[in-house]
């Protein structure tokens, strides 16, 4: 079962992305700060982590940076999910490694779904159907 750890300070934002990836077939693990994705980072060895860009005390730049920088982490794939739209962070983002910028109101679930199984490990055709089953209800 592919993992996905979403770090976003605002607990609800989190809650409801976790929500949709556990009913989607993922296992999914919600972290409040950048802090405290960095130590699970090690324990639980997301497929993909999907991180707020702009969070108190440190951002989800400094959380990319760090995962970067750590050879064991370098390839894992970060997606930045954000309601900023300027494009100047966006940029920001990208040149600093960012696998891809999802803008947070722009995403229907359908749509996160299609984007997310760009960046994760193919699931078998079985445990596919029956996600999608699972979404439907």
């Amino acid at each position: 079962m592919p993992t996905v750890m979403i770090v976003d300070d605002h607990s609800d934002t989190a809650k409801v992305v976790s929500a949709f990836l556990t009913r989607a077939g993922y296992r999914a693990i919600p972290v409040n700060d950048v802090s405290s994705a960095l130590e699970a980072v090690g324990e639980t060895k997301p497929d993909v982590i999907i991180t707020d860009l702009m969070m108190p005390y440190q951002s989800g730049l400094d959380l990319l940076h760090d995962v970067r920088n750590d050879p064991r982490t370098r390839d894992l794939p970060v997606i930045v999910y954000s309601a900023v739209s300027e494009q100047r962070y966006i940029d920001e983002a990208m040149n600093a490694g960012a696998t891809d910028f999802w803008l947070k109101g722009a995403l229907t679930a359908a749509d996160l779904r299609t984007r997310l199984a760009a960046y994760l490990p193919p699931q078998g055709w079985a445990e596919s159907v029956d996600a999608h089953q699972r979404l439907q209800n």
